[in-house]
């Protein structure tokens, strides 16, 4: 057992394993050469028996040294000296059996007070139970409540001598002490009576404390609260009919209204009492005055209970379903509101699949008011463990202080894109980065049928126009969503207010920004220059050049240089066409 209360197997034990693994290897090569193989018979035979031997031994071997491992592994074994209640697992194992052990004593002491179920014949098997569960209450004490810690001035107390001292000095004790009183003792002037145990129910610390810890570890808590609830109703049921046999045993049997020795008695008994809590009714008129009166109280009792339970049960309900019901609201009243205002159809249908992925998705429509309730240290947390590989991945962050990265993990902001919306379309002023987290977007041309490149999961982009470097705050490219995309935004102004606290980030960050956009630059061709010169014109017929060129643009008339000029006009423009085309390839 290692620190963490990790089991190890030990090195003897693996030597072992291995030894056992050849073993086997080795036997299923000699059935191999058995089946497939010819050869003698008797020697294989022989072969056989003694690979068998050989085989048991190892067998045998191997299986002693594995127990007597796990028995020094389990002896050297040391129970911690404090024990903290919020998240040893151990401890909650023991707090549901100390529940087990009350819930036994909560059902069978009225039952068997009451029913004539304990006999001489069973005795010995019901006192085995009471004393299993008056065990578990002992462990309990001595073994776990005293290593109990506790917080004392927000700090957690771990010394052992300290929470003994607070478990002694504490209420929960005084309980526990009362529940492990030895009534039992009087089994020897009154006889065993199970009544006599009735202060075993004191001790419910336990029980609470284990359901309110089991509800938190689990995902629909809900449905665990509304069969609790249940439980409880039918525990009332149970010992309304404990009272009803009980009352027809005062009466002999004889009374009408009571039960009348037919049948199996506590289903008739327990059949009785639900009729009558849950105010059904058609049940034998009562005949004397305290049947009348008992009738009463159980109708009144009935009321009572049930609608706390009805209760209980609606609150369930509602706090498992108050998420989804304000989804519903927010999405009618949207609709409602675009209906009132004649919003086309088509940003109608939009809106709606907004809310319908996000709520399949997410199960919540604003994650980031979720998550501003909390503390920003453990906002951070989550942040961490959620999204920290992606922020990570992104080129211009690399090799950046991890504590940058925690403070921008909290600026953030997820966003969803619709098939057929565009991220952000070229030309428009860069003010945010964005990081892909689910989905794909595309790199398109002037429409979205011109694919120029796709971008996935980890995937930024915008980080050049988020720092401005050199001017370059406008898009690009265009940049489409041909599916369902969720993106993370980073904001120029929250950057900016990170960077503040980061001098030495901001400067490395723009270093990055401007080696990507020379790197950028350097990938586009510039298309190469066009002369606005006519061409020289030979009138010796021999060569030309620059004086002549020069004398052959003088003797033109005006009319020809205005022809000139319109001509170099569109070689210009098409030049320039060339090059916004090259460039919107490569980005």
């Amino acid at each position: 057992m290692d620190e963490d209360g990790e089991l190890r197997i030990s090195p003897t034990v693996q030597r072992s394993f291995e030894k056992w693994h050849r073993v086997c290897e080795a036997r299923a090569h000699s059935m191999h050469q058995h089946l497939f193989e010819h050869g003698d018979s008797s020697s294989d035979e022989e072969t056989k028996s003694e690979d068998v031997r050989a085989h048991k031994q190892d067998d045998a071997m191997f299986q002693h040294e594995v127990e007597q491992s796990l028995f020094k592994q389990i002896r050297g074994y040391r129970f911690p000296k404090t024990i903290n209640p919020e998240t040893d697992m151990l401890y909650l194992f023991w707090q549901f059996l100390a529940s087990l052990s009350l819930v036994y004593n909560a059902i069978c002491i009225p039952l068997r007070t009451c029913f004539p179920y304990q006999t001489s014949s069973n005795l010995y098997i019901w006192m085995t139970m009471d004393y299993l569960a008056d065990m578990t209450y002992i462990v309990d004490v001595f073994l776990f409540q005293i290593r109990r810690q506790y917080i004392l001035g927000g700090i957690m107390q771990e010394d052992p001598i300290l929470t003994k001292k607070e478990y002694l000095k504490s209420e929960r004790f005084k309980r526990d002490v009362v529940a492990m009183l030895p009534t039992d003792l009087l089994y020897i002037a009154f006889g065993v009576k199970p009544a006599l145990r009735i202060n075993r129910l004191v001790r419910t610390n336990s029980y609470f404390e284990f359901n309110n810890r089991f509800e938190m570890l689990l995902k629909r808590a809900y449905v665990y609260r509304i069969a609790r609830t249940t439980c409880y109703l039918l525990y009332v049921i149970h010992l309304d009919a404990c009272f009803y046999y009980w009352l027809s045993y005062l009466s002999d049997f004889k009374s009408e209204w009571g039960y009348l020795l037919e049948g199996n008695a506590y289903v008739r008994c327990y059949f009785w009492a639900f009729m009558t809590t849950v105010t059904i009714g058609n049940v034998p008129e009562p005949v004397t005055t305290i049947e009348y009166l008992v009738q009463i109280f159980n109708y009144f009792a009935g009321l009572f209970i049930f609608s706390i339970v009805i209760g209980q049960v609606r609150d369930s309900v509602h706090s498992a379903t108050a998420e989804q019901e304000t989804y519903r609201s927010q999405k009618n009243s949207t609709i409602d509101y675009m209906q009132k205002n004649h919003i086309p159809v088509r940003i109608q249908n939009k809106v709606r699949l907004w809310f319908e992925y996000t709520w399949n998705t997410q199960r919540i429509l604003d994650e980031t008011a979720l998550l501003k309730q909390m503390p920003d240290k453990m906002h951070t947390d989550l942040a961490i463990n959620v999204h920290m590989d992606v922020l990570s991945k992104v080129e211009i962050f690399k090799e950046c202080d991890k504590q940058l990265l925690y403070d921008l993990l909290l600026h953030l902001k997820p966003i969803l894109y619709l098939p057929g919306d565009y991220v952000c379309k070229k030309g428009e002023v860069g003010r945010e980065m964005y990081i892909i987290t689910n989905g794909m977007v595309q790199v398109v041309g002037d429409t979205s049928s011109v694919v120029f490149a796709s971008l996935h999961p980890g995937t930024a982009f915008g980080e050049i126009s988020l720092l401005a470097v050199g001017g370059g705050n406008r898009r690009t490219a265009n940049i489409y969503s041909p599916g369902y995309t969720t993106l993370f935004i980073l904001y120029k102004n929250d950057l900016n207010g990170v960077l503040k606290n980061h001098p030495e980030a901001q400067k490395i960050l723009k270093s990055k920004a401007r080696k990507m956009l020379k790197k950028d630059n350097s990938k586009k061709k510039p298309a190469p220059p066009v002369s606005t010169l006519p061409t020289p014109v030979n009138t010796n017929g021999g060569g030309g050049g620059l004086i002549k060129t020069i004398l052959h643009v003088a003797k033109m008339t005006n009319i020809d240089l205005k022809h000139l000029k319109s001509f170099s006009l569109k070689n210009k423009n098409a030049d320039d066409k060339t090059e916004n085309e090259e460039r919107n390839k490569q980005d």
